[in-house]
């Protein structure tokens, strides 16, 4: 695992999980490839047969695995690794099914996963967890084709590679830690599907950044990203609680001035004109066609429009995301009140003013960027840089909210979207890098 707040100067193992606690998984099969791999447990080792199937059930405290017409119960950790070290390649190594992707979000889904090198199973809170235990570089091999499709152009790969590397080592979250997990494989932390996607493009992307981060005053820099800013990145400040990093700020996704852009866009006027714009950013649909984006975004993304886009939402809807996520059984919502926007003019604070089944008036108070997503709308908003207006009011009460939106995600840092328009017009990864993270430099530190 990483050591935190030491910067390696050779490329550190790491552990990712794969499937955690909240999954709730009591059983699981591996897959195991045509090559020699053995199996830890118990303090003995076992050699396995080429193309096994391991069963594995959690059944009172313990893990009860078979393999090979052998079975085994066990309440510690089991370890399988290769014998010998294997260069990772597409769909390489230990085969997984029913891995959760997008982990608590309406376009969660089960995948099918290929894990290279060790994969080791434990218990936590009476389910089984999975991690994948591998070298740094065959981590940020997968990553770049986890979080983009594999059609992507070799800069885009190279600096989503820098930036996923990056992301790790400044190792600020530290959100799995407690369960031997340096970081998951999701949007929590970094989408990471193994092999299953792996490119020749994207091992190169890999091998020609090899050790290469971004640092800001001597630190490794907290290199966030999206899927799409919207035109204009956010700063750190605005989304999560901490101090604002000079290199993540809100600035324009353009090298060129932008006419539609009136700033700031925290304030209404302003950004109302600048969602019903369609200015010529790096991200949007001028730059990139939204026709031709499926090529490029990874397989467990939505197709849509990303860069501009229109959601309705109906009273009821929102009176169950309230109930859901608050547990507060309202009689009516009667207005969603803007309290705050950040730089990008996404949302961070709004009230909602709502009638009990009392008719007594209350307002509850949401207090993030992700809640905002989160609590208007039961399939999660693409983002919360929004206008809102209220439609087919009767007796006071409107039954449904329009929501013009802007861009999908967070917004801070590396615009995965904008970073592929500016690839696809010629700029190289350090240009990439240097747009997105203004001030920041490329180091190679092993």
């Amino acid at each position: 695992m990483l050591i935190p707040d030491i910067i390696p100067d050779q490329e550190p193992q790491i552990n990712v999980g794969i499937i955690l606690p909240e999954d709730n998984i009591t059983d699981l099969t591996l897959h195991i490839p045509s090559n020699d791999y053995q199996i830890f447990l118990n303090n003995q080792s076992y050699n396995l047969a080429k193309e096994s199937v391991i069963i594995l059930e959690f059944i009172q405290g313990e893990i009860h695995l078979a393999f090979d017409q052998q079975k085994i119960s066990t309440q510690a950790k089991i370890e399988i690794s290769p014998k010998n070290k294997i260069s990772p390649s597409n769909k390489s190594g230990i085969k997984v099914r029913s891995v959760i992707a997008g982990r608590g979000f309406h376009w969660q889904k089960f995948i099918e996963v290929f894990l290279p090198d060790t994969v080791i199973v434990n218990i936590i809170e009476d389910s089984l967890i999975l991690i994948n235990q591998m070298p740094l570089e065959h981590y940020v091999m997968c990553v770049a084709t986890s979080e983009m499709g594999a059609e992507c152009p070799e800069a885009l790969i190279e600096a989503q590679t820098v930036a996923a590397r990056s992301w790790l080592l400044a190792n600020v979250e530290q959100k799995h830690r407690h369960m031997e997990m340096d970081i998951c494989n999701d949007d929590c932390c970094q989408r990471y599907q193994g092999t299953t996607f792996l490119t020749e493009q994207s091992k190169a992307g890999a091998l020609n950044t090899s050790g290469q981060v971004i640092v800001y005053d001597n630190k490794i820099c907290d290199a966030r990203y999206s899927k799409s800013c919207g035109g204009m990145m956010e700063s750190f400040g605005y989304i999560w609680p901490g101090n604002d990093e000079d290199y993540l700020q809100a600035i324009p996704d353009s090298k060129n001035m932008l006419p539609e852009l009136e700033k700031p866009l925290s304030e209404e006027n302003n950004f109302s004109n600048w969602v019903n714009s369609t200015p010529h950013a790096f991200c949007s649909s001028n730059t990139v066609a939204e026709k031709d984006l499926k090529k490029y975004l990874g397989s467990v993304d939505e197709e849509g429009e990303y860069f501009r886009w229109q959601k309705s939402v109906s009273q009821k809807e929102l009176k169950e995301t309230i109930y859901n996520f608050a547990g507060i059984s309202v009689k009516s919502i009667n207005k969603l009140e803007i309290i705050s926007r950040g730089m990008s003019g996404r949302i961070n604070k709004l009230n909602i003013h709502y009638l009990d089944h009392n008719d007594k008036a209350n307002t509850f108070r949401i207090n993030s960027e992700y809640d905002v997503r989160r609590y208007l709308s039961t399939s999660f908003l693409y983002s919360s840089a929004i206008t809102i207006s209220e439609q087919n009011i009767k007796n006071g009460i409107p039954q449904d909210f329009l929501f013009n939106g802007a861009g999908w995600g967070h917004g801070v840092g590396l615009c995965q979207i904008g970073a592929l328009g500016m690839s696809l017009n010629n700029y190289k990864s350090e240009e990439i890098l240097y747009h997105y993270y203004p001030g920041s430099l490329l180091k190679k530190i092993y």
